[in-house]
Parts: structure tokens; C-alpha cells; sequence
């Protein structure tokens, strides 16, 4: 081995070691990717909406979210971010924005989030249920995993491993979210978020 290759060697009948160094290697892709920075920017808008908010009224909650979000979209697309992305991230705002004038209320701006949180758990479940974890087929298709893997029995039961994370997410997510929702709970709920 090579002191530029620090990869451990792997042994066929050690599922161990191909998991340890997965998980390392797919979190370095995402930080490649600038995903958790993506998560920070996409949090930003809904905490201005909830002080916005709480401070002076569902509209003024809006107007702080939309400016957030189009302030963080510049500075992105000064580091270089897609417009497609940076596009897609202001549109999520305004609609989650749209829901507080289409249902006259603050918490429609959670609304969106509410759903999105149930569709995902479902999804997430279902994939488990059918034997084909949905992280397995989403980072194939975004080329986080290799098109033919060295083991892919492991990978599989690794992605059955995530999935199965991503649905106790999600569900722990509807868990909290919708009874909040229904209770209008907008700065419980987005503590909660």
C-alpha cells in the first residue's frame, strides 16, 4: 500500500470494514457538495419567518424569509453555486410563503414541510418493505455510489442501514410536526424543525 492511499485493505468476509470506510467516503462527497452548508441556507429562511413572525405578524414573517432567502441566493451564487439550485432554493420560499396567504394563516408557511415530512416517511418505509433501500437508489443516481460496487451485498445492507435512519427522521419529524401544525404551534414547530 501506497502512503498516499490510506484505504484500509478489504477482507471478503468483513462486512466491517467496507461499512467503516462507506460511511466516511459518502460524508466526504456530501461536504464536496457543500451539503451541509446547503442545510444551513435552506434552515436560514424559516427561522427569519418565525422571528419575523413572532415579532410583528405572518406577513412581516414572509417578507424577512423571501429577503433571506434571496440574500443567502446571491452569496451562493457568488461561491459559484447552480442558478438551477439557487433558483430552486428561493422558489421553495415563495411557495412555502404563498401557503401563509393562501390559507390566511403563519402556519401555512409549514405546510409544504408538513407534507413533504409524510411523503417521506412513506417513501422511506415502502423502499424498506420492498428490499430496495431508496438511499441506495438515490446516491446511484447522483453518482455518490458506484455504478458496480465491490460488494454489493454490503452496500445494500448499509443502505438498508441509512434508509432505515432516514424513515426514524422523517417519522419522528411527522411525529412532532403535525400534531404542532394542528395546534399552531409555529414557534414550538419550528424549534422542532
Amino acid at each position: 500500500m501506497d502512503s498516499d492511499d490510506q484505504r484500509p485493505m478489504l477482507d471478503p468476509g468483513d462486512g466491517r470494514t467496507e461499512s467503516r470506510g462507506v460511511v466516511p467516503e459518502m460524508w466526504g462527497k456530501c461536504r464536496a457538495m457543500h451539503g451541509p452548508q446547503h442545510i444551513l441556507d435552506g434552515a436560514a429562511p424559516a427561522i427569519g419567518f418565525l422571528i419575523g413572525y413572532s415579532a410583528a405578524g405572518a406577513e412581516v414573517g414572509v417578507f424577512v424569509a423571501i429577503v433571506i432567502a434571496v440574500v443567502l441566493g446571491a452569496v451562493r451564487l457568488m461561491r459559484g453555486d447552480s442558478v438551477r439550485v439557487v433558483a430552486l432554493a428561493v422558489l421553495v420560499i415563495l411557495v412555502f410563503s404563498l401557503f401563509v396567504e393562501i390559507t390566511g394563516e403563519g402556519r401555512g408557511f409549514y405546510l409544504p414541510e408538513v407534507a413533504l415530512s409524510v411523503v417521506m416517511t412513506v417513501l422511506f418505509g415502502a423502499t424498506l418493505l420492498t428490499g430496495k433501500p431508496l438511499s441506495y437508489t438515490v446516491t446511484r443516481k447522483i453518482r455518490l455510489e458506484p455504478a458496480e460496487p465491490a460488494a454489493p451485498a454490503l452496500r445494500l445492507r448499509l443502505h438498508r442501514r441509512i434508509t432505515f435512519a432516514w424513515f426514524v427522521f422523517w417519522a419522528v419529524h411527522v411525529a412532532v410536526m403535525v400534531p404542532l401544525y394542528l395546534a399552531d404551534k409555529s414557534v414550538a414547530r419550528a424549534g422542532a424543525a
